[in-house]
């Protein structure tokens, strides 16, 4: 909050009268980001119709071009949607749902889903897969000086590599 009043240039108590909590104001700002991934999605629809791009390759891409959406995906339930307002929370999850609605039937006939349901689950489940997979890739720096050792290997996960494979299986399910 410090941070924000001080590049807002308003006093932080200024921002408790829009902003009930710190959660709040994040999850707000979190809006904004899933809005942009959305655009990018849409763009990606509209390419799909003329230009080859599978769908895994372009989900994994998009996390370059939306760095701050994928750091915060962890935390949104866990943290945020713990302790944000209910009006917060009820416009992000309207917020969301629109933008879902609003891309389905695209997204529906670009990927070959035999229904919307189906489509939506997948989005849900790729959702998952990208926030599930980033605590197991992005250790705290203790463990990552435990992975140094060979032993642990296994639990060296390349991050992209592991949600594009998850998300071709999962894909290759539902056709």
């Amino acid at each position: 909050m410090d941070e924000v009043a001080f590049t807002s240039k308003v006093a932080k108590g200024t921002l408790y009268l829009y902003f009930p909590t710190k959660e709040d104001l994040y999850l707000r700002v979190h809006i904004l980001d899933y809005q942009h991934w959305f655009d990018d999605l849409k763009v990606y629809l509209e390419e799909a119709k003329t230009v080859q791009v599978s769908f895994p390759d372009w989900f994994v891409g998009s996390f370059d071009r939306h760095t701050r959406f994928l750091n915060s995906l962890p935390i949104v339930s866990a943290i945020l949607e713990k302790n944000a307002s209910v009006e917060t929370i009820r416009e992000f999850k309207s917020a969301l749902l629109t933008e879902i609605h609003e891309i389905l039937p695209e997204f529906t006939k670009a990927l070959g889903f035999h229904s919307q349901d189906d489509a939506f689950t997948f989005l849900m489940q790729a959702h998952a897969f990208a926030i599930g997979a980033w605590s197991h890739c992005s250790p705290s720096e203790n463990v990552k000086e435990v992975l140094k050792d060979n032993r642990f290997q296994a639990f060296q996960i390349d991050y992209k590599a592991f949600v594009k494979k998850s998300v071709e299986i999962l894909l290759s399910g539902y056709r």
